[in-house]
């Protein structure tokens, strides 16, 4: 099908936001695909362990999807789930039930929240830097799930430069020290999400987050509803609202390679990108070129998170800078 993406201002209200969902699930072919499904994935961005305006994706905008899904049938099982914090930085399970995001299994049948750094795994093999590179990823996606959902947010991101519908599921890396692959990010984020089955992408365009990012930027208020069939389509239509030239963002370069990034003249956008543009600069800060340079480099993540020098790095820079969440 052709790669639609839908722009909108994001209306305000619980039904307001569930009739917006329902209205682009049509033009979307969601419908049919949801009925044909006997389980669906939908993975909201919960990097923080507590809800974070411009961080982490609002239980009211996954429950306004939920109840667009379950106008449709209440057969489809749907999951919701995302992967424990990096480098064991916190309880995921805990941060989904502060969050509010059990209330939408009790609320609505057939739903279930998983924390996926506690499921099964299957051994996958994709390509990285022209060789063979093994990944363990969820088994549910493999033997339960028809299709996957990306619920992202408009933010900058020190390491990546953005996050969006593709970033967002480097949480669904089960391991909490996932961050042993970042000097593969940019060659297998967009293969992870071909192979979870990531077919559509929901913008809680509520809040995004500017200046620096993932956790530590500007809440902004821009109120952008984007919903598409194609996460490549969708990020290269968000990123360009946000001022940024997606040619410029290593991991969407390489989903150009990968053939998951259509060309303008193959996307149907529906709205007006340009009446709802917001400029986003991304201000790195000292610290974050150190961890930039152990991003790309595997033997500088292995000094710096699993050497015998590891913790003695870690508390000097402590000493000069706020700690980041604590295990």
């Amino acid at each position: 099908m052709k790669p639609i993406v839908i722009l909108d201002k994001l209306m305000n209200g619980f039904d307001s936001l569930r009739d917006q969902c329902v209205r682009s699930f049509d033009t979307l072919s969601l419908i049919e695909d949801f009925k044909k499904a006997k389980a669906i994935f939908i993975k909201p961005n919960l990097t923080n362990p507590t809800y974070k305006e411009g961080v982490t994706t609002r239980k009211e905008f996954v429950e306004g999807l939920v109840a667009a899904l379950r106008q449709v049938n209440n057969t489809t099982k749907i999951y919701i789930g995302e992967g424990e914090g990096g480098y064991n930085s916190f309880s995921m399970t805990d941060a989904m039930k502060d969050m509010g995001f059990y209330e939408i299994a009790e609320t609505y049948p057939n739903v279930e929240i998983v924390n996926l750094s506690y499921l099964a795994t299957r051994k996958m093999e994709l390509k990285a830097n022209g060789k063979t590179y093994s990944l363990n990823l969820p088994e549910l996606f493999f033997s339960e799930i028809d299709f996957s959902i990306s619920c992202a947010l408009p933010k900058v991101h020190c390491m990546t430069g953005i996050t969006l519908s593709f970033k967002n599921q480097w949480g669904c890396l089960p391991d909490t020290m996932r961050l042993k692959n970042h000097y593969v990010f940019d060659e297998i984020i967009s293969q992870v999400c071909d192979i979870l089955k990531f077919r559509y992408a929901f913008l809680d365009g509520k809040y995004g987050l500017d200046n620096n990012g993932p956790m530590m930027g500007d809440p902004v208020e821009v109120n952008w509803f984007v919903a598409s069939n194609s996460l490549g389509a969708f990020d290269r239509v968000v990123s360009g609202m946000m001022g940024f030239d997606w040619q410029q963002i290593g991991h969407l370069k390489m989903a150009e390679k990968y053939g998951f990034m259509p060309t303008a003249d193959e996307i149907k956008i529906i709205g007006d990108p340009d009446a709802l543009r917001r400029k986003f600069t991304l201000k790195r800060n000292f610290w974050n070129y150190p961890a930039l340079a152990a991003f790309h480099s595997r033997k500088l993540t292995h000094l710096f998170y699993f050497s015998m020098w590891a913790k003695l790095l870690h508390d000097v820079m402590y000493t000069f800078r706020k700690r980041p969440i604590e295990p």
